[in-house]
């Protein structure tokens, strides 16, 4: 990454209130759910900004440049394997595949001034694991993330989810 797109941790941006997002997955497709405005600091980033070619799950505001504002990495918001306890013996536990995943999350993401777009990376449809490089999965203008939606999201039933960040 350039200088530009290389915020050091003295020159990360805060805000007062923070956007909380919920989305919801079926397989690797992403849309918003809901989202509210909260009078709170966000989480900083704790992570170098992602580079080309990086695995993983994070989000990223750019602003209306296209510069790296602020990122985060986010913690596997979409279950693509379970952990089950194994018939055999000798192995406690395993990951199972889960065959059509589906579910929600939530993100916190800072209202800064300079943010003029939200993207979503993770692994693509399709991928052979999980390590795979990480593509675009939603992208949304910041205006269209300011905008109050949906009350509380109602979890699907059969849908587990995942860790809140």
């Amino acid at each position: 990454m350039t200088g530009k797109d290389s915020p050091t941790a003295a020159a990360v941006p805060t805000a007062a209130t923070t956007l909380r997002v919920t989305f919801a997955y079926r397989d690797r497709d992403v849309r918003l759910v809901a989202s509210r405005r909260v009078a709170m600091i966000a989480p900083p980033p704790v992570t170098p900004p992602p580079a080309h070619g990086q695995s993983g799950y994070w989000f990223e505001l750019r602003g209306a440049a296209g510069e790296l504002v602020f990122h985060r990495a986010l913690n596997a918001p979409i279950r693509v394997d379970v952990e089950v306890f194994s018939d055999d013996a000798g192995q406690t536990m395993k990951r199972v595949p889960v065959p059509a995943p589906q579910g929600q999350f939530e993100v916190l993401v800072p209202d800064l001034p300079d943010a003029r777009t939200f993207h979503f990376f993770g692994t693509p449809s399709g991928a052979a694991s999980e390590s795979a490089p990480s593509l675009e999965l939603f992208r949304i203008d910041v205006d269209e993330l300011r905008k109050p939606r949906g009350d509380a999201p109602t979890p699907d039933p059969g849908a587990r989810r995942s860790d809140r960040k």
